[in-house]
């Protein structure tokens, strides 16, 4: 049985629709998926009840970018996994992260214009078509209006962060995003540490132990950029502190076309007990 528990859907910047993407990962073998797109949740009921009619388990998840201080390209994902998609805490936070998110893709269609590009945010509305906008819907946007080739080309020349379109997007305190989690019955769980670009393991020691500190249950220690080192120091860290492990692709499909589900660029193998594993981490924390 294969296993997938960090997968992007075009609810935020992946390529495939909800329940294309449940169809798609069957052709890897996958059994256990979790539906993570970030800062939105409301692609997981579609791919749930896709889930049920072609046999594959879809576990609502989350993943948040979190405000945090560290230097040059290092960035803090938060996964939230087994969430409750009805919580209104959660819900409420993320109706803020959507507006948010709304501002900025405003201020970036702004930048756009000033660069005399002929763009205009209802443009960019009816292509989101309701869902939560990111920036490579603004590139997916350029790209049909022949502005560039591909969506590569638009983070380069406008979207990227040293080009002229860039906006900052709003970001959670870590206290906060796992509050949320919690308040929603989600473990929460740190996405692909290797983004940390901690300089050695006692460096990222450091960070984990800050993590655990403030409530994070596990990490990500399958992950399609992992080198075989890394994994095993996160499964030690793991097994010495009581806490979850989990593993995942960061499937996005076009987006990052070197990924693929479950086997990530080809080397990935996420182990099935995890799931398990995971299920009862929860129960022991929240109960059955």
């Amino acid at each position: 049985m294969a296993v997938d528990l960090h997968l992007h859907t075009t609810h935020s910047d992946g390529s495939y629709a909800p329940k294309d993407l449940v169809d798609l990962v069957r052709r890897f073998d996958v059994e256990v998926m979790a539906v993570t797109d970030h800062d939105d949740i409301s692609g997981v009921s579609e791919a749930q009840a896709r889930g049920k009619e072609v046999g594959v388990r879809v576990i609502a998840g989350i993943e948040l970018s979190i405000e945090y201080p560290l230097q040059g390209r290092a960035h803090l994902h938060l996964l939230g996994l087994f969430v409750d998609v009805k919580n209104k805490v959660l819900l409420n936070v993320l109706n803020n992260l959507r507006q948010a998110r709304r501002t900025r893709a405003m201020e970036i269609i702004e930048r756009l214009q000033k660069q005399n590009i002929d763009v205009r945010f209802e443009e960019l509305q009816q292509l989101v078509s309701g869902q939560s906008i990111g920036r490579p819907h603004i590139a997916h946007l350029l790209v049909k209006k022949g502005v560039v080739a591909t969506v590569k080309e638009a983070f380069e020349r406008y979207l990227g962060r040293s080009a002229p379109g860039f906006v900052a997007k709003k970001k959670l305190a870590l206290e906060e995003a796992i509050r949320t989690i919690h308040e929603a019955h989600g473990l929460a769980i740190q996405a692909h540490p290797v983004s940390l670009f901690a300089k050695d393991f006692k460096e990222l020691r450091n960070y984990l132990d800050q993590f655990k500190e403030m409530g994070m249950d596990g990490v990500e220690a399958y992950y399609s950029y992992h080198p075989p080192e890394l994994t095993r120091f996160l499964l030690e860290y793991a097994a010495q502190n009581k806490m979850a492990v989990s593993g995942g692709s960061d499937f996005h499909g076009e987006a990052k076309p070197d990924i693929k589900p479950a086997i990530g660029t080809g080397h990935l193998h996420i182990p099935s007990e995890i799931v398990s594993a995971l299920v009862d981490f929860r129960e022991q924390k929240y109960g059955r």
